[in-house]
């Protein structure tokens, strides 16, 4: 599906600025996604498309409502991690995390309110 990139808004210029200086590099694309309530979620995945790179910076930032962030390695699926992503919250990844884990926003039937999820990344340049 081709994107056609938009300008930075001014808010969210402000907050890939604060996570550039938290993850030490710079981001040139935001990708948001809105968890209306629990039956919104995030199929297992990686981020591994290729203009991300070999080993791409990830940085997610979460507003509004906490959710359940679940990793799992690729090959042994009984190896597990989970951490609930609050308001405010910067979770990175890096180096080979999307080689060797998948991870998912799993939906819920509890009662949860909305939530917006901002991912920074770096597109690779390409050359036409």
């Amino acid at each position: 599906v081709p994107h056609e990139p938009a300008p930075w808004t001014p808010a969210l210029e402000r907050v890939r600025e604060r996570v550039q200086r938290l993850a030490g590099k710079p981001f040139n694309s935001v990708l948001g996604n809105l968890y209306r309530d629990g039956r919104d979620g995030m199929g297992w995945h990686s981020d591994d498309e290729p203009e991300l790179g070999r080993n791409p910076l990830i940085a997610s930032v979460s507003f509004g409502a906490t959710r359940r962030f679940r990793l799992r390695h690729r090959r042994d699926r009984t190896l597990t991690h989970a951490l609930d992503l609050t308001d405010g919250s910067v979770l990175v990844m890096a180096g080979a995390t999307q080689h060797h884990w998948q991870h998912s926003i799993t939906k819920t039937a509890r009662p949860v309110g909305p939530r917006i999820n901002l991912t920074y990344r770096r597109i690779a340049e390409t050359r036409r």
